[in-house]
Formats: C-alpha cells, structure tokens, sequence
C-alpha cells in the first residue's frame, strides 16, 4: 500500500461521512488537506467552499445542516482562524446544528502544551472552544484521525444535534504513513444513524392521555423540524381535530394556511396553549420565547397535562413537571404514537375551539394586511417585501430571515409553506448570519430559489460573504430593508428612556447596498415601493448572479414592527392577556 498524508487520511475519512463541502479559508497549517482536494476532490465528490471570514463559514454550514439534516463540516487554521470560528459555532451549538469543525495547530513541539514559550498563532483551542461545543479533542497521533473523525461525527449527531471539534496539529496533517495501517468505516458501522423509537409502556400512557383528551394542542420545536415530522404531526392532528403550534425556528412544520395552524405571533396561538387539556409538546425544552411552558401563555400544571416529545432525555421536564416523558426521534415517535391512537379512537372532527381561535387569527390577519395594503407608498413598508415574495416565490424556496426588527417583520408577513424552508437563529438572534445562511442553503438545495430578507444593520456584518456567492456561483437574492439604523436597538432605547429623543449611537451613514453588490459582481436593484419589488425580483432572478436588492423602508414604522409587544413580553417573562 502506498504512503498517505494526514491530510489525505483526514479527507478520505469525511468521504467517508458523506461531506460534499468543506468550508475553508486556504491555510499553510493544512495544506496537504488543501492538496489533497485538489487531487482528490472531483473524484470523492467534495468540493472546498472558500468564505471571507470562518465565522461565515461556520454559519454557512449551519444552515446546511439544517435544509439536509446531516452534517456539515468547517475548517480553520491556527490562532486567528480558529477565533473566528467561535461566533458561528456558538450559533450553531445554540441552534442544534451536527456541524463538524476541523482546526489547525502549529507542530506538537510549540503547540497548545508550550503556549507560555511565546510560538506564533499558538492559542489553547480546547479550552477556548469548550463553551461552544457539545465535544472537542485532540488527534495527537496520524493513526488516531479515523478515531477522531468517527467520534466528532457520533457526538454531533446524538441526542440533541451540536457542533463538535477536533484539533491536529500541522506536523500530523503533513506526516506520511502506510494507508493499510488504519480503517475508514461507513457511518451505520460507527454510529446511530436510524430515528429512535419510544418505549413501548410510556407511549401507550401517551395514547390514553390523548384518547381522553377534549382538546388538544401540538407544540412543535427544533426537535420536530431537525426530524422532518412535519406529515406525521399534520396527520396526528388532522386525526385528533387538534391545533398546531410552533415555534419561530419551527415554522412550516406544517404549511401556514392549514386549518389547524395557528400563528406563533397571534392570540390565537396563546389561546391554543393556554386553554388545551393536553399539549403534546414535540421536540421543544419549552424555553424563554414559550414563556417557559408556564402560565399565561401555557396553562396551569396542576390542569393541563404535558406530553414530552425529545430525542434529549435531559429536555424533559426541564422547565415544567411532564406527564408523559417520550425520549426518541420525533417523527419516529410521533409514528407510533399516531398508530397507538388510532387503536384506541375513531378520527375526530376539528375541535369546536379551532372555529374561534381561527376567527381570531383572520381578525389579526386582516388588521396585518391592512396595514401594508399600499403598495405605491414610499418609503415601503418591511411588511410589503414579505407579501411579495409570497407570491413570487414557490412554496418549497427557501427563505432566510436575519435578527433585528427585520425578523418579526419576516415573522408576521412570510407565509412558511414547506418545512425545512425558513431559516433563522431563534435561540441566538444573531446578527449578520442571514447570508452566510443563505449560501449554506444553496449549497444544501442548489435546484430551489434562495433568499435573505434581512436589515442593513444585520447585512453589514457579513456582508462581504457576496464576493464568495459570486465566486461560486449561488445566485442568492438577497432584499435588503433599509432603515440605515440599528431598529432594534431604537426600539429598546425608546422603551428605556420612556420619551423620544435624539437616537444615540445608532443612526448610520448612508450606503447603497446595491451598488455594493455589483462592485462585487453582484446583480443590483435600489427600490422604494412595494410596487417596484416584483420586476425587480424577476431581474433578479433573471440574472443568473448573487443579487442585492436595497430596499428603502419607513424608519419611523421600523421602530414599533408588528409583534414587538410580544417579544418585549417573552423577555422580560410579562404578558398581558
């Protein structure tokens, strides 16, 4: 057998993975990786994806994870590069994406062990990193990479999905070694790779607390999306004449506009927790933005029972007493549980309730629509970029929301029609990852249109990350809503100061982002009225490029966005009803 590098040795082990990408910025840490692909790549199928920044990079294969559902893989080198990472791996480990982080250290002789004698980009990345990670190790030996890959790969996709680490240090990426010395195994020989189902005696208590049930809420989570159970909740609930609800991260678990979904932002939603005798809770720790399970935007514990759906046995019961604990893959559980309660009832009509709470939520959905009806005012409103692309785009597009105020804009006026199509850091809210997520996403589903809707203040971030979606041919569109302030940031300052003021620290120059896009080699579109964004999508998209479409929107009306008493009340854990 011939000699191979670490370098060749560590790629073959994430063919063996099933890695299409890697997503690197090219490095002298770990270029017998980078010559490895070049000679290599074609033939095993992986392709380097090149960022401006690791921690674009980093969120790049977040969002990959999450259109897939398998893992994703990033690589940095010494020192710097490995900083830079952080960002996109802590969003990552808030969001509960498999990604695979692969870092660089100079040689063993001056690497992380003797960082006190002053060697160049030498940084202790274990430690650094272990706030961010569900697992990091390091590969000290050449025979040892196989091992390392494998366990990365095995922690990243157990239990609740997160990001893991390994670090190799240069000196073994570039030692050569007989191939026949070690074993590359296929992931069904190294881990679980099939949806867990429940046991056996809890899901039978499930069913009876279901068959017993007046009204019934599902509540799908992170969980229910990363599992694909989108059908089998739709099933479930067709069946049980229950109401769906969501989380943000969640949404299009099942499609908006079906009958029994309720909005995560409208009353109707909070009725549907509050006032069902049984939530069936699927895939979600019940967190911050649920109120944390509890009372007034769940009912009582003492009255209303909980069922806990989570591939994360320490989810259960985290931040309200369950009666019913189901630890597996979701959509594996939900599968058993629908058969289970088909044994026991006939199928049901739609629950009285879901009459009202919908008569609620066409109240709400009028007042929305009413709000954006004219489309030749000027500036726009954000809301009218949202009920454009919900015409122009198909149902399964995928769509990627930014942070700021742009998002509850996104998160009242987008229409979710397809699950695993809407992208977002719920738990992270972090700023600048809607484009990196973008390229992620056309990486990941490279035959469906992809688009960002972000703000300038978020867009600024990463907005360098256009040069890589030119040089790799993602025509992402990216709509820009332009208020050329930090929104958020005036919304918080006028709840604190109680009084309109001067806004400190948080007005911007003036730019026009879509000249920026085609300095870049980007598609460009500069629009001030709802009217105007449709040709301009179709040039867009007609263009073949990356596009950027900077879209002039109401300053003013971008301060109090619709929703935003709701965000306000999830925070600060007080809601009025």
């Amino acid at each position: 057998m011939a000699e191979i590098t670490g370098g060749e040795l560590l790629v073959r082990c994430l063919h063996a993975e099933g890695i299409g990408h890697i997503h690197a910025i090219t490095d002298g840490t770990y270029m017998m990786v980078i010559e490895a692909l070049e000679r290599l790549g074609d033939e095993l199928g992986i392709q380097l994806i090149v960022p401006r920044h690791e921690a674009a990079a980093a969120h790049a294969c977040d969002a990959y994870t999450r259109c897939t559902g398998e893992p994703a893989v990033v690589m940095a080198c010494a020192g710097p590069g490995a900083a830079n990472l952080i960002a996109g791996l802590m969003c990552a480990e808030a969001e509960g994406s498999p990604v695979v982080a692969i870092t660089t250290t100079r040689r063993s002789d001056i690497s992380d062990s003797y960082i006190h004698q002053g060697g160049m980009q030498v940084s202790r990345h274990l430690d650094i990193f272990k706030a961010a990670l569900k697992w990091s190790g390091k590969a000290d030996h050449w025979h040892r990479i196989p091992d390392m890959v494998r366990h990365a790969f095995r922690v990243a996709t157990a239990g609740r999905p997160g990001p893991t680490h390994i670090l190799i240090p240069e000196d073994i990426l570039n030692e050569r070694n007989e191939e026949s010395g070690v074993q590359i195994w296929a992931p069904e020989k190294s881990r679980v790779t099939t949806g867990l189902p429940a046991d056996p005696v809890a899901l039978a208590q499930a069913a009876e607390l279901l068959e017993a049930a007046d009204f019934v809420n599902i509540h799908c989570g992170n969980g229910a999306e990363r599992a694909s159970a989108g059908n089998t909740v739709r099933e479930l609930a067709e069946y049980l004449g229950a109401a769906v609800t969501h989380t943000i991260r969640a949404r299009g678990i099942v499609p908006d506009e079906h009958a029994l979904v309720f909005h995560p932002t409208c009353l109707s939603r909070i009725m549907a927790n509050s006032q069902a005798n049984v939530v069936l809770a699927v895939g979600s720790r019940l967190g911050e933005l649920n109120m944390w399970g509890r009372p007034p935007m769940f009912g009582d514990a003492d009255q209303q029972q909980l069922i806990q759906i989570d591939i994360e046995p320490t989810h259960m019961g985290l931040n309200r007493p369950v009666d019913v604990a189901l630890v597996g893959d979701a959509d594996a559980v939900l599968s058993q549980l629908l058969e289970a309660v088909k044994s026991r009832t006939p199928k049901r009509n739609p629950h009285p309730k879901i009459a009202e709470l919908r008569a609620v939520q066409d109240d709400w959905q009028k007042e929305l629509d009413d709000a954006v009806a004219d489309m030749d005012r000027a500036p726009m409103l954000t809301g009218q970029i949202l009920k454009v692309c919900n015409d122009f785009f198909p149902d399964d597009a995928v769509m990627v929301m930014d942070g700021g105020n742009t998002t509850l804009w996104s998160i009242h006026y987008h229409v979710a029609r397809a699950q695993r199509s809407v992208i977002y850091s719920m738990n992270y809210g972090h700023l600048g990852s809607g484009l990196p997520y973008a390229i992620g996403a056309k990486l990941a589903r490279p035959e469906k249109p992809v688009y960002c809707v972000t703000g300038d203040s978020a867009f600024g971030f990463n907005l360098q990350e256009l040069e890589t979606a030119v040089r790799h041919r993602l025509p992402v569109i990216v709509i820009v809503a332009v208020d050329g302030a930090y929104g958020m940031e005036k919304s918080a300052q006028r709840r604190a100061f109680g009084r309109e003021a001067e806004w400190f620290g948080h007005d911007h120059a003036p730019v026009r982002y879509d000249q920026v896009g085609v300095a870049m080699g980007c598609h460009g579109e500069f629009v001030e009225k709802g009217s105007q964004i449709q040709p301009a999508l179709e040039r867009a998209l007609n263009s073949g490029k990356p596009a950027v479409i900077h879209a002039r929107v109401d300053p003013e009306a971008n301060v109090e966005p619709p929703g935003l008493w709701l965000w306000v009340a999830a925070r600060t854990g007080k809601i009025e009803m």
